[in-house]
């Protein structure tokens, strides 16, 4: 498995498979899978929050949003396996910038106040002519003035400035997370080796590349200085901006104030050493060209090795200022004292336990290709972007986002299930295959379109499915009024007792040897009841079966909704294809904890039986959702099918006496649990066929009825539930 996501793998699905076509060889596209996006999207939102403390939104790039608030992390929407772990990194990093990260420094008004305090706006205008322009008559042409132009000054400044402070707060925020969140640094390490440990990048590294006395060598170098390629002697003055840095002591920053003060000293030293800019000339044909690299500087291998590369190639040397030569003796002193500079070893030069890497200086310089130098230019970018917040980022569709959106509400995830089962091929044993759970249908669900069992497209069944669901509400009326008894309660009180609490009344008669002065209460009530009715929603179902088998169950949840402790919740068993692969889907369709009986009125026509028999799978899926017969609770299972288990897609194979059996130890773990399970075949008569997997499944509460039973059922299960 590829490092990229091994942090990933025990506990998110990749597709390691590529489905092909065995007819034509081509691979199958998978259709956009939902349920995967969206609990992506969830998984990374926990890992946010809990690495941040705070409930800082993720959502997918959306074109028609902005997110550059600084408080909310953005995703990509096409997120490739190889790139999971990096993109799970990015977005923790994204996190802890909303989390730490002071963005109104950089507000225009107060940056450009900062700038002007911290910055001498003569010298940079000087040396880069900054001043402003006035036309001339005479020479009808802008002329240079003596006056400065503060706006230039600010905008070379403030450009710059920014891209160093953001290379030193990431350093200051990814250190805090690294270090408070350990089991995330595998995220982190996939991310700087993503965008600062690619191969191209070390190789840049240690050859002549970026080695010009530019802003552009200059930003290269320190936005690399983690690297254990690094070279200081590339550039003069990166040894005191590995100082300066101070990475190992890093956590003394406390805020990006702190941070931008160390990118105002980092600013200094790069622009030190940057020679003022040669005046473009033009050429022959009337263009201009920019200038050669400064006179006094020629990067050779020797050259680095002697004086930081702040020297020329000539015999004689060049003229020196002050400046120069007290940079050129402290790179010196730095090369000797490199290894303690960068904690290899210690002042007795013992070896030091992790210490930094070291400078990287290489035998043979690496000379580039032209191909590899445009690698290191598209690397590079990609690391400005990185820095600069700006990774591009595939968009979601509006339809897209509403669909996810729907799946969030939905809480649609997938469980594995089936293990240990007929795999692909005969006599292979199963991993397993992922079960759909929807736990909550919502008319967004609904109208997105995204399962074939949940849909408002088929409006030719909407009539009588809604024909169905209100016979169940007037039979379910009626048996309501018959089922008030459970509201009552009995309160019994038993005095003249020998044990219980002291009856007052009969305190005085203790001094007269009278010992039967206790009383006891007894209240006589129903217990608490919840009852789980699953329903086959498989094709066979379809017609009188499925309207008979709806109108059963809604008059059930109608009655309970007019009595005390007891609830009800309908389920839906049922095949969908998620991307390109058939699934058992199970969904939770009501619950009267937390639904009122008007979803069944509103959502229940658009529920339909488009699928195969699941069974025993889809009932592993939710045994966690079926409440334990436990804690006074009396707990009831009810299953409504026609058929014997069946299933097939390219992770199982399950039916006939194998899933039969499976099926059975699903019910059985049930009744373990101290869960009544009753399941009754619906049928128009004929039974022979399925009869004997039937009753292996469910044993002695195996039922065999007729459609036209169900009615006059639902009056039999309610003289259970009146039960004391």
């Amino acid at each position: 498995m590829s490092n990229n996501y091994s942090n990933s793998s025990f506990w998110y699905d990749f597709d390691n498979d590529n489905d092909v076509d065995v007819l034509t060889g081509k691979e199958i596209k998978p259709g956009k899978d939902y349920i995967k996006m969206a609990a992506t999207l969830r998984a990374i939102s926990n890992f946010v929050r809990i690495v941040t403390g705070e409930n800082i939104p993720v959502k997918y790039n959306n074109k028609d949003e902005s997110f550059t608030d600084g408080k909310t992390v953005v995703i990509s929407s096409n997120i490739k396996d190889k790139d999971f772990d990096p993109t799970v990194g990015l977005a923790l990093h994204e996190g802890s910038h909303c989390l730490l990260t002071d963005f109104s420094l950089l507000k225009s008004a107060k940056f450009d106040n900062f700038i002007e305090d911290n910055f001498d706006f003569e010298v940079i205008a000087e040396k880069y002519g900054y001043y402003e322009q006035d036309w001339s008559d005479e020479d009808q042409t802008y002329i240079s003035t003596s006056k400065i132009n503060t706006r230039e000054v600010q905008l070379h400044i403030g450009s710059t400035l920014k891209q160093i402070l953001n290379y030193v707060e990431d350093r200051r925020i990814d250190n805090y997370i690294y270090k408070n969140a350990p089991g995330y640094q595998g995220y982190y390490e996939a991310l700087y080796n993503k965008y600062f440990h690619s191969n191209i990048i070390d190789k840049a590294l240690q050859s002549n590349e970026k080695t010009s006395l530019d802003l552009d060598s200059y930003m290269f170098r320190l936005i690399n200085l983690t690297n254990s390629n690094r070279n200081f002697n590339a550039l003069p003055g990166l040894m005191k901006i590995w100082k300066t840095l101070d990475l190992k002591n890093v956590d003394r920053l406390k805020s990006t104030s702190d941070a931008l003060d160390v990118a105002v000293d980092i600013f200094n030293i790069i622009e030190s050493n940057i020679s003022k800019p040669e005046p473009q000339q033009e050429d022959e044909g009337g263009d201009t060209k920019d200038s050669e690299a400064p006179a006094d500087y020629k990067h050779t291998d020797s050259c680095n090795d002697q004086c930081g590369g702040n020297c020329n190639n000539d015999e004689s040397p060049s003229t020196v200022t002050d400046e120069q030569v007290e940079q050129m003796i402290e790179d010196l002193e730095s090369t000797v004292k490199e290894a303690m500079e960068n904690g290899d070893v210690d002042n007795d030069g013992s070896t030091t336990e992790g210490s930094t890497p070291k400078s990287g200086k290489a035998t043979k310089t690496i000379e580039l290709s032209d191909s590899q130098k445009r690698s290191l230019e598209k690397a590079i970018e990609k690391q400005q972007q990185l820095l600069n917040g700006e990774i591009k980022k595939s968009n979601v569709s509006k339809k897209d986002r509403n669909n996810i959106e729907a799946i969030q509400e939905s809480g649609s995830e997938t469980k594995i299930v089936g293990k240990g089962q007929q795999g692909k091929y005969y006599a292979t044993r199963s991993n397993g295959t992922e079960c759909l759970v929807v736990k909550n249908i919502t008319k967004k669900l609904v109208d997105s379109d995204i399962y074939e069992t949940i849909s408002a497209n088929r409006v030719w069944r909407h009539e009588a499915n809604q024909d169905a669901i209100n016979k169940g509400i007037r039979l379910g009326n009626q048996l309501g009024r018959k089922l008030q008894i459970r509201n009552d309660e009995r309160t019994l009180k038993y005095t003249r007792l020998n044990k219980g609490k002291i009856d007052k009344r009969l305190v005085s008669s203790l001094g007269y040897g009278y010992q039967s002065v206790f009383e006891q209460v007894f209240e006589e009530r129903f217990n608490p009841a919840i009852v789980h009715i699953s329903i086959d929603a498989s094709g066979s179902m379809s017609g009188s079966k499925w309207e008979r088998s709806q109108t059963a169950a809604v008059a059930i949840a109608k009655a309970a909704s007019m009595v005390q402790n007891l609830d009800i919740v309908i389920s839906y068993r049922s095949t969908e294809e998620i991307g390109n692969k058939q699934l058992p889907a199970i969904f939770i369709a009501y619950d009267s904890r937390k639904d009122k009986i008007t979803k069944i009125v509103s959502l229940f026509q658009y529920i339909h039986c488009p699928g195969i028999t699941p069974e025993g799978l889809c009932f592993e899926a939710i045994q966690k959702e079926i409440v334990d017969g436990s804690n006074g609770t009396d707990s009831y299972f009810i299953n409504f099918s026609d058929g014997e288990p069946y299933f097939e897609n390219g992770d199982i194979v399950y039916y006939g006496t194998q899933a039969a059996m499976h099926t059975k130890k699903q019910v059985d773990n049930m009744r373990a649990r101290g869960i009544k399970v009753l399941s009754y075949f619906v049928s128009n008569g004929n039974y022979a066929s399925t009869k004997e997997n039937f009753t292996t499944m469910y044993g002695r509460d195996a039922e065999f009825i007729n459609t036209n039973q169900l009615v006059p059922l639902a009056k039999t299960l309610n003289k259970m539930f009146a039960t004391k």
